[in-house]
């Protein structure tokens, strides 16, 4: 099945509608892939590219979305996973802008993302009279790389504040994400504010461990981790049968992500707690 298939049949939701664009803009520098192109990778994530660094490009599939939300698109590989941007139409949308900016020829692909409706015209950059950085900030936003390129440029420039704040903005942009705690924690870390350090660790621990984007026992340690870093606490919480099979689902994803277990061997396990969780889609889509 293609991908917008594959989606329709395995969610019950309609794929991004401008999927096509997408894989349009990833044909020129990345490998395609096919959905069934999943060894490996982590159980929520339907694969639509590699990169040439080994990173695949896909969309996450949280296990309850609320019904509006659009497919978040991400790179996982060997660190982790990264949101890439909170839709398919905003990475869309920063491409564009950014090869419009690198003055590269648009017509083709400018064509298949405004199909359906417009999202960015050649020029639109240049008619904002708006700094690249500045326009995926105000007009596209959602795209967390934007953000922490934007706070260390305001650090280069002893801009602590302005840093600090466009991290807090991350926070708010990743909602549900570990990622932009954990970065406003290495920030605050560096600039030797250990205590607030502490205090946005603990925060980027309250969500899903997948999603940190780094290295976790640097962030469990500045959350005051002690001995050990491993994932047995998070089995233990995996392996309670009082808890929600959501939840144990949940955490038994947490232990994966710390101690670095294989994916495809966790999928069997995931399948079984979302079909008595109620969520039989869910157990087909992550066994696909």
């Amino acid at each position: 099945m293609s991908h917008s298939e594959t989606i329709q049949a395995l969610t019950g939701r309609p794929p991004p509608r401008r999927l096509r664009a997408l894989m349009a803009l990833l044909a020129g520098e990345h490998q395609l892939l096919e959905p069934e192109d999943r060894a490996g990778l982590h159980p929520l994530v339907l694969p639509l590219a590699r990169s040439e660094e080994g990173q695949t490009l896909g969309l996450l599939r949280w296990a309850t979305p609320p019904k509006a939300m659009p497919w978040p698109l991400v790179s996982a590989g060997e660190q982790g996973m990264r949101l890439l941007a909170n839709s398919v139409d905003q990475w869309i949308w920063k491409e564009l802008a950014t090869r419009d900016a690198d003055k590269e020829s648009l017509a083709g692909l400018a064509r298949a993302a405004n199909h359906d409706e417009q999202l960015y015209e050649p020029g639109d950059l240049e008619a904002s009279k708006l700094p690249l950085m500045a326009y995926l900030v105000l007009r596209v936003g959602g795209i967390p790389e934007v953000y922490e390129e934007l706070a260390l440029r305001h650090l280069e420039k002893g801009d602590v504040m302005a840093a600090l704040v466009t991290a807090d903005r991350l926070c708010n942009v990743a909602r549900g994400w570990a990622l932009g705690h954990a970065f406003r924690s290495a920030l605050l870390a560096d600039q030797g504010r250990h205590e607030a350090a502490a205090d946005s660790a603990r925060a980027a621990l309250v969500d899903p461990v997948w999603t940190l984007g780094r290295p976790f026992e640097p962030v469990a340690r500045r959350a005051g981790w002690r001995g050990s870093v491993d994932g047995s606490g998070y089995r233990l919480l995996a392996e309670d049968e009082e808890r929600s099979p959501l939840d144990r689902a949940a955490h038994w994803m947490d232990c994966w992500a710390v101690d670095g277990g294989d994916w495809d061997e966790l999928r069997p396990v995931l399948a079984e707690l979302y079909s008595s969780g109620g969520l039989p889609q869910m157990a087909r889509f992550v066994t696909l």
